[in-house]
């Protein structure tokens, strides 16, 4: 314990640099900078100063002399949900690439914490952000752009000054799959309702059940908070009464719930119960029976984000192309006939 206090007290700030070296803290930068308006006697002093204090610039003090903090914010659910995490990572890996430092801002789901957290980020002064909340409505994500912070925006079809948007398209084919199977002549499909899951997993929700009432068919929804658990727990209480079913739900973690509770209830998988996921992840593969799922390579879409909000970072360059959408892909896998 000792040592680690030591260790955070003697890191040196360029505070203590600008006061050893007897300069204001812009010159310091402007010398970290290679600006030219500084004197040799200046430069010689700045650095007499880092190497005897032994100062590491980081990259915001290496983006004072010019006004930019080179801080970009990154504002997500939380990073539990496997392809978040998979998104965040690609994120991060451009961001070190071009030389930028991520502030991660983490919402719990909620318009309520979502307001708090964007107050949160504006006060942070990040040069710009890259925005993946689908409880944020379009009037929310204008607001921000009120504080002239460049935004890309995953999951929202919006385009405007210093604003680009990645789609990614899961509602269509995940309705594509279930719809095939109602026409087939089955009328037996169990959507799970998970609480605060998000805006997509709700409007896929709200397209299935819209469409089996249009279609003359029945799709039943089973309410559950979001815990692997809890579901597991419901569906084994279900189970003792139902010995089958179509079930879609939002996340494969989610689905491997369904499925255990069914195998430890005596049905079959999927001759008894077929289980859909909405949202694959690696987990889709690793679990057994595999689990048929949607997929978007979420660290290919955390890379182009980033890659996007550098072009508008970059003195204002206009993006080429302000909105990408992504389809998922369905996987046919073993839950599903």
């Amino acid at each position: 314990m000792e040592d680690s206090k030591k260790m955070y007290k003697d890191r040196v700030t360029i505070y203590e640099v600008a006061k050893v070296a007897g300069v204001s803290l812009a010159t310091v930068s402007r010398v970290i900078n290679n600006h030219p308006n500084v004197t040799d006697k200046t430069k010689k002093a700045v650095n007499e100063a880092i190497q005897r204090l032994g100062y590491k610039p980081s990259a915001l003090a290496q983006g004072l002399a010019n006004s930019r903090s080179t801080n970009i914010g990154i504002m997500i659910p939380s990073t539990g949900y496997a392809y978040v995490s998979n998104m965040l990572d690609g994120m991060i890996d451009i961001a070190k690439i071009y030389g930028y430092v991520t502030s991660i801002f983490i919402t719990k789901r909620t318009k309520e914490d979502a307001a708090q957290v964007i107050e949160s980020l504006i006060k942070s002064h990040v040069d710009g952000a890259v925005i993946y909340d689908d409880e944020l409505g379009t009037d929310e994500i204008r607001s921000i752009q009120n504080y002239h912070i460049p935004l890309i925006v995953i999951g929202h079809d919006m385009e405007g000054d210093a604003l680009g948007s990645i789609i990614i398209e899961y509602k269509d084919p995940v309705m594509d799959v279930v719809k095939e199977h109602l026409l087939s002549g089955k009328d037996d499909v169990y959507v799970l309702d998970i609480v605060n899951e998000g805006k997509m997993v709700d409007d896929i929700r709200d397209g299935l059940v819209e469409f089996a009432n249009a279609n003359g068919k029945h799709i039943q929804t089973l309410t559950f908070n979001d815990s692997y658990g809890i579901v597991y727990a419901g569906m084994k209480e279900f189970f003792m009464t139902h010995k089958s079913g179509y079930f879609v739900a939002p996340r494969d973690s989610l689905a491997a719930a369904v499925v255990n509770a069914a195998l430890e209830s005596g049905l079959k998988v999927p001759d008894d119960v077929e289980v859909l996921a909405e949202i694959g992840s690696k987990y889709s593969y690793i679990i057994r029976p595999e689990i048929s799922s949607f997929s978007i390579d979420m660290f290919k879409v955390g890379s182009i984000a980033v890659r996007m909000l550098t072009k508008l970072l970059n003195d204002g360059e206009p993006l080429g192309q302000k909105t990408f959408k992504i389809r998922a892909k369905y996987n046919k896998r073993n839950t599903t006939k």
